[in-house]
């Protein structure tokens, strides 16, 4: 058919295959947010029918949790546990010996 490698070397630009940022849904919650509260809907508002343990959930994870989460470092959920309640997991992330590598 058509040869385009001479139009992509002279006005193409190479893009990056990762995501630096992660999708947003809103520009505000995650997209694990969004998946994380409708799982909450499904089991607490229609399996469990308990609207105020989802109400609350709902609160917690789509509220309280980005607010949390912009004013801290990735990650603060799974690092705040080890380093405030001294706990120790050795293996593939901590492995035994002098060097820490997580905290």
């Amino acid at each position: 058919m058509y040869d385009y490698s001479d139009l992509q070397t002279n006005h193409g630009r190479r893009v990056s295959q990762t995501i630096d940022s992660p999708i947003t849904v809103f520009d505000f919650w995650e997209l694990g947010d969004v998946f994380i509260g409708l799982f909450i809907i499904m089991i607490f508002g229609v399996i469990a029918y308990s609207w105020w343990i989802m109400s609350i959930l709902l609160l917690l994870f789509l509220v309280l949790g980005p607010v949390v989460k912009k004013k801290n470092n990735r990650g603060i959920y799974l690092h705040w546990p080890y380093r405030h309640l001294k706990m120790n997991l050795p293996g593939i992330i901590n492995p035994k010996g002098r060097t820490r590598y997580s905290d």
